[in-house]
């Protein structure tokens, strides 16, 4: 009887491992980047067609390969990095197990040209779906260029998985920008399709590259930290709390100089950061972990994006504790403790030290915050409000904007913005810092003859449903220029004034959303927008959806728009912020940049970028507010029949009963 058992054929086991490998265009080029690197190269020039379903072409300046070593390149588990067993332990290249190169061969058509330097010129080798040519003799520079094309040509089942030219190029730019990050010392281009999306240059000047790719925005808040301890050494720059993200989609973390996707190291970071950084927020930064090779392992992905450490709970500790000696002392700053920059421009990437000598102890401890974690997009309390529009001015819910929100689709011409704010608290309002932390409003209730109400509300502190206070509110004052005291039929109402008007506010827009989409202001002089890889890429496809929810743009050269109008509720540089919130959306969820989930239906997409709107939109924390506009914005309260919460999942308001006050002082 014949064995049913057999051993595969060459071909087919490559094209059975270049389904773990090769999952995409960008996963072709990492693992061309990664062997240029182990080579040594200093500069990488990447070229891309068609979103690299077409072609990908890298070509660096390393060492090159002779005509022997560019055959064995693409035998499978030929490698020159190690040699045996025990070199698994102590891994420092990116690449080791001789995988990928045949991988990728077997499924697209693979030419590469390769010169040590030693002699003139150099040699060509093709292959075409894993079949193997003659290397030829041929001109070349020192280096070497990998060239693939036709990507999945002979399995068309995975080719028409692939997503968009423009989602496919999303990924390549994050794949060249993560190990921009890392080597300030590397000159990586990336053009594709003639645009350039990607130019980091060789410089010593680390910040200017931190710009570049997280964005002009956030690199001048980084924050640089560095610990050593129990063996293992943090070097970080990291966002300080006033500037999260909805995605961690910016936080590039690397172990041993590998990039990786680690959730261990991802949840020190956040833990770090405290109460901070608002619940579902993220840092921008990176985050570098050495230690002993031989803590680390490697082995555990097949395209090596994953590690598993030999003490997790050792190395957690370190990068938690080093986050929080950061952010403490960023928060020292906030609050006018400390003087010094967040970001010291003359910053550079430290050369690799290996780890043994522990940097100076030192950094400020975490003072606690007066009012807590503070609303998403809020300011800090006794921050400058200076250039805001004041909420009664802007957003008036008794003004034309509010009647259009509330009364259906109305014509633009009804949607009018108001003054903007000059900048003073101007509301007989002391700003909050002044020794005046609140303000209280009318007669002091009698204190005798009015019995309490006999109702088992809300206890202690729980979440109330204010449509169950009706008739209505009567503020009492506002605590910390953030929270609205008011008595209702119950008991004591505390209402978060973001949260709540962050509330009113998207289901006003969600509404006049789904009527006609949302009316815009054009602006008088079109501001330019400068847009790096991704955001680019992602700008052509979601300029026109964004049309819906009141943004005009224009595109103006490769990488440049023009914002020629900005969402009637927002002002011109909440619109920007908003718009740069949206565009790191889209840069983790790249889902929405394919065609059915943009151009078929806006659905659960413009509803998260209502989110942005509504947040830059809301009232501020540390905005003074005026008693009547306390009184109508608890109006607004009222009849917001899904205004229990925020958009972020907040409580907007939480009621403390009379019968608990009456336990609270001993009187039941």
């Amino acid at each position: 009887m014949a064995s049913r058992i057999k051993v595969l054929p060459t071909d087919l086991v490559n094209r059975i491992a270049a389904g773990e490998i090769v999952e995409r265009p960008a996963s072709v080029l990492k693992e061309l980047l990664e062997n240029s690197l182990d080579s040594g190269a200093g500069r990488i020039d990447i070229e891309a067609e068609g979103g690299g379903k077409g072609l990908i072409r890298v070509s660096d300046d390393g060492c090159g390969m002779n005509p022997e070593e560019m055959r064995l390149c693409l035998e499978r588990h030929a490698t020159s990095k190690i040699n045996e067993d025990s070199d698994l332990t102590s891994i420092m290249t990116l690449g080791f197990r001789g995988e990928a190169l045949p991988s990728i061969a077997s499924v697209s058509k693979l030419t590469i040209t390769s010169s040590t330097g030693e002699g003139e010129g150099g040699f060509r080798l093709s292959v075409e779906g894993g079949v193997i040519g003659q290397p030829e003799p041929c001109p070349a520079n020192k280096g070497t260029v990998m060239e693939v094309r036709d990507l999945f040509f002979n399995v068309p089942a995975r080719r028409k998985f692939l997503k968009t030219t423009q989602t496919e190029e999303a990924h390549m730019v994050e794949a060249a920008e993560r190990y921009a990050l890392s080597r300030p010392k590397l000159t990586i281009r990336l053009v594709s399709d003639g645009r350039e999306l990607v130019y980091a240059d060789a410089q010593n000047d680390f910040h200017a590259r931190l710009a570049m790719i997280l964005g002009k925005n956030i690199a001048p808040g980084i924050r640089e930290l560095s610990r050593f301890a129990d063996g293992v050494r943090v070097r970080a720059w990291l966002s300080g709390p006033d500037t999260s993200l909805r995605t961690a989609a910016s936080l590039y973390v690397y172990v041993l100089d590998r990039p990786v996707r680690d959730r261990l190291l991802t949840r020190a970071i956040i833990q770090g950061y405290g109460r901070t950084l608002p619940a579902g927020r993220y840092p921008a930064g990176l985050v570098f972990v050495d230690l002993d090779p031989k803590e680390v392992d490697v082995n555990v992905h097949p395209a090596k994006t994953e590690v598993r450490f030999r003490k997790g709970f050792q190395v957690f500790k370190v990068v938690e504790d080093a986050v929080a000696e950061a952010i403490g002392s960023a928060k020292s700053q906030l609050l006018g403790d400390d003087p010094g920059p967040l970001f010291a421009h003359d910053s550079k990437l430290p050369d690799r030290k290996p780890p043994g000598t522990a940097p100076p102890a030192g950094g400020a401890s975490e003072p606690p915050s007066p009012l807590g974690e503070p609303p998403v997009g809020a300011s800090p309390i006794g921050a400058s409000l200076k250039g805001a529009a004041s909420w009664g001015e802007r957003s008036s819910f008794r003004g034309s904007w509010g009647r259009a929100l509330g009364g259906g689709a109305k014509g633009h011409e009804e949607w009018d913005l108001g003054t903007p704010w000059d900048g003073t608290y101007g509301m007989g309002v002391d700003p909050p810092g002044t020794g005046h932390p609140g303000k209280a409003f009318g007669p002091a209730p009698s204190a005798d003859d009015s019995p309490l109400p006999d109702d088992d509300g809300p206890g202690d502190g729980q979440a109330g449903d204010l449509l169950g206070q009706a008739p209505g509110l009567r503020p009492l004052a506002q605590l910390g220029s953030t929270y609205i005291l008011s008595e209702g039929p119950t008991g004591l109402v505390i209402t978060d004034q973001h949260a709540a008007h962050e509330s009113i506010l998207f289901n006003r827009l969600k509404n006049a959303l789904n009527a006609e989409g949302l009316p815009a202001r054009t602006l008088l002089i079109p501001d330019t927008l400068e847009l790096k890889g991704y955001e680019g890429v992602a700008m052509a496809r979601l300029a026109k959806p964004l049309r819906h929810i009141g943004y005009i743009l224009e595109p103006f050269g490769e990488s440049t728009y023009l914002l020629k109008g900005i969402p009637l509720i927002l002002g011109q540089e909440e619109a920007k912020e908003a718009l740069k919130e949206i565009l790191d959306g889209a840069k983790a969820s790249l889902k929405d940049l394919d065609g059915g989930g943009i151009d078929g239906s806006l659905g659960e997409v413009s509803e998260s970028w209502l989110h942005s709107v509504a947040c830059r939109a809301a009232i501020k924390a540390g905005h003074s507010l005026d008693r009547e506009e306390m009184e109508r914005l608890l109006e607004d309260v009222l009849e917001n029949e899904q205004g229990a919460h925020c958009p972020h999942g907040r409580p907007s308001s939480i009621t403390i009963s009379y019968q608990e006050l009456e336990r609270k002082f001993g009187r039941s």
